[in-house]
């Protein structure tokens, strides 16, 4: 199981390709502490916490990248499972459905099968993180003023990721044997979009009663 796990989260088996921090830059900086923090073993709710003298949107910026290139793997692993067939709509369950609106192709929100959703997501995603006026990466500039208003939308999508996996692809999780990777992941997003207040608690709702039992 161990190989198999590690041919499933090997790095550069990525749905696309990885967003990387710059070395020297703060954000580097911010990412290798974080990372070291996690490897520790601290409690996840320890870990999302903002450090002492750290810029807080340098600290969300970092993390927003980061979740985005993990759930973005976790996605990608299971990609060929989700399909036009299987996936017809991006749905949570009988309850829950998720429609695409964008600023260009999609000015109405749009039914869409879930892998058209994720590919647009993913992106939209890219697009922003790339992009200096939102996400900017040289020192002294700083982030605009809508920055977080910016990230709680990437979170709330990439939590729908979370939601769709979940409800619609367990079983591939538990055949690969990922889910305590999986678990994981969920835990410490959770926990952070909680600490800063990042995504609405509505938006939560369709997956609080597992939330409720593995976030203790």
């Amino acid at each position: 199981m161990a190989l198999c796990l590690k041919q499933v989260f090997a790095k550069d088996k990525t749905f696309r390709p990885r967003k990387r921090f710059e070395p020297g830059t703060q954000r580097f900086e911010l990412y290798k502490k974080a990372q070291a923090s996690l490897k520790s073993g601290l409690d996840l709710r320890s870990v999302v916490r903002l450090p002492p003298g750290e810029n807080i949107d340098d600290w969300i910026a970092m993390h927003v990248v980061d979740f985005f290139n993990r759930i973005n793997l976790i996605y990608g692993t299971m990609a060929e499972r989700c399909s036009e067939t299987s996936c017809p709509v991006m749905a949570g369950g009988p309850r829950y459905e998720y429609r695409w609106q964008d600023e260009h192709q999609y000015r109405r929100p749009a039914k869409l099968s879930a892998p058209q959703y994720m590919a647009l997501l993913m992106d939209w995603i890219e697009g922003l993180i790339n992009d200096e006026d939102v996400f900017p990466t040289r020192v002294g500039v700083p982030f605009p003023k809508n920055f977080q208003q910016v990230c709680t939308k990437i979170l709330t999508r990439l939590f729908r990721v979370f939601v769709h996996v979940y409800i619609h692809h367990f079983d591939s999780i538990l055949s690969m044997g990922a889910e305590a990777h999986v678990n994981t992941c969920y835990k410490h997003f959770y926990y952070f979009i909680q600490e800063f207040s990042l995504v609405d608690q509505r938006e939560l709702e369709p997956l609080r009663e597992m939330t409720e039992r593995i976030c203790h």
